[in-house]
């Protein structure tokens, strides 16, 4: 399914759902519902959102300084000397490292933004140490892995469950229902998912396929379910408050009018 869709469709239905169950909608909970929407496909380097917040602009001017850097690297290791030959591999890496692909350079990155969050968090805080830790585990792994297990699930709903307490915040219930409404959306193909890794099982119902007519329809029916779902939710509701304003106002009016 594609990356807007399952933007569209995940956050939609989740902020819909706060609603319809009485649970207040704030900002961070609508931010962590359109953030938990895309997170199971971190694990795919072009997935929408590492285009997003790591777009090809981006990466282009990290491999030019990537470059740069790595050719000074070597002109000052040829002239002061330094640990050669082992500076003059290390130069060479950084070179070749932009000559990949441009996945493969968003894995290194993702591995080598992990990594240095692993660093920080031995000295500062289990949260970026975490972060970090899942990071170079998503970059490494195969597409709707881990990520699109329920151990996903309970990993990212525990963070946020705990990161809810410590913030006084509630979002933890927006960012499970949207994450787990990303996988029910990829039920829906011919891939499916695998819940219980490494367990071979996978619920599959095979509907569509992406970038094919069965997925152009299948993700429209579930995009037309999620527009209904938040008439209900939001426009529904506020068309009947407003008539009732309207009605309180012309009683108003006639009462007004009654005693002229």
């Amino acid at each position: 399914m594609m990356g807007r869709t399952h933007l569209i469709v995940s956050s939609g239905m989740t902020l819909s759902i706060l609603s319809l169950t009485g649970q207040g909608i704030t900002l961070p909970s609508a931010a962590v519902a359109i953030i938990s929407s895309l997170l199971p496909d971190i694990d795919e380097p072009n997935s929408l959102l590492l285009q997003k917040t790591m777009p090809k602009g981006l990466l282009s001017k990290l491999k030019l300084l990537l470059v740069a850097f790595g050719v000074g690297f070597l002109a000052y290791s040829y002239y002061r000397s330094f640990y050669t030959p082992y500076s003059y591999g290390l130069g060479v890496m950084m070179i070749a490292v932009c000559i990949v692909h441009q996945r493969l350079f968003r894995q290194l990155l993702m591995a080598s933004i992990g990594g240095l969050l692993l660093y920080i968090g031995f000295a500062l805080s289990p949260w970026w140490l975490t972060i970090g830790a899942l990071l170079m585990v998503c970059a490494v792994l195969p597409h709707r892995g881990l990520t699109h297990s329920m151990y996903g699930v309970l990993i990212w709903g525990g963070l946020l469950y705990v990161a809810s307490g410590r913030l006084g915040h509630s979002f933890w219930a927006s960012g499970v229902i949207s994450y787990s409404l990303h996988l029910l959306c990829d039920v829906l193909t011919k891939q499916g998912i695998q819940p219980l890794p490494p367990l071979k099982w996978k619920w599959r119902v095979p509907l569509m396929s992406t970038g094919k007519f069965s997925g152009f329809l299948v993700e429209s029916i579930c995009i037309s379910l999620t527009f209904f779902l938040m008439w209900t939710a939001f426009v529904s509701p506020a068309g009947a408050e407003a008539l009732s304003l309207l009605e309180g106002f012309r009683e108003r009016v006639n009462a007004v009018w009654a005693r002229i």
